[in-house]
């Protein structure tokens, strides 16, 4: 398999441009403070009450401190499971994209092959990759939550989608894939929705999809 793409970095400038400091100089307060041993919610809280940092930014610093001190991984949350996340903006209205997410005569065009689904709340949906699962929110075209239990591939694990209409004929579509439970499993998943949501968008926007990798 092939590397996937990393996470978004936040750059030193816009850090220090909205925080008052570096990387380097949040890091070593937080190190001075004992933050290793007092655990995620307590050293967001600490960056909040103590140096007035927002809510995102003390989230988005706190992050960062566990990585640099080996303490989480990419993808990881602060419960120890991984989330998978892809966004593309799409030429397609929400309804075009709703509609290539689940039914299955196109999702076996650009996705996969003999899908199958009973699109409801409740329903459940499979296809010729062994992914199969329960529909958990139905909510065309705006939202869709549904289990993911492919044997081989992060079983027991959530899938939620959320599209945006955005102006001039765009929709973007956020993917979620939560509570995977290794890094092993996050840089899989990574690696299949990142082709996925590509594939999607190539095939809404000029009628071929992307062959799987």
């Amino acid at each position: 398999m092939s590397k996937p793409r990393g996470e978004p970095a936040i750059s030193e400038e816009t850090l220090k441009t909205k925080t008052g400091k570096s990387w380097a100089e949040w890091l070593s307060i937080l190190d001075s403070w004992g933050a290793s041993e007092k655990g995620h919610k307590q050293t967001a809280r600490y960056l909040g009450e103590v140096w007035g940092v927002s809510a995102w930014w003390a989230q988005s610093i706190t992050v960062r401190y566990e990585r640099e001190s080996g303490l989480r991984l990419f993808g990881q949350r602060s419960e120890g499971t991984f989330t998978v996340s892809v966004q593309r903006t799409i030429r397609a209205t929400p309804d075009r994209a709703f509609d290539a997410l689940t039914q299955p005569d196109v999702l076996s065009r650009w996705f996969t092959t003999s899908a199958q689904a009973d699109l409801r709340v409740g329903g459940r949906y499979a296809n010729a990759d062994g992914d199969q699962g329960e529909f958990v929110i139905f909510d065309r075209p705006q939202r869709l939550r549904f289990t993911w239990d492919n044997p081989e591939h992060c079983p027991n694990t959530l899938v939620e989608v959320v599209l945006t209409e955005k102006p001039g004929g765009s929709v973007t579509v956020r993917l979620e894939h939560s509570r995977i439970r290794s890094q092993a499993g996050y840089l899989d998943m990574k690696e299949g929705w990142t082709w996925a949501m590509d594939s999607l968008k190539s095939y809404l926007e000029t009628g071929k999809p992307i062959p799987h990798p």
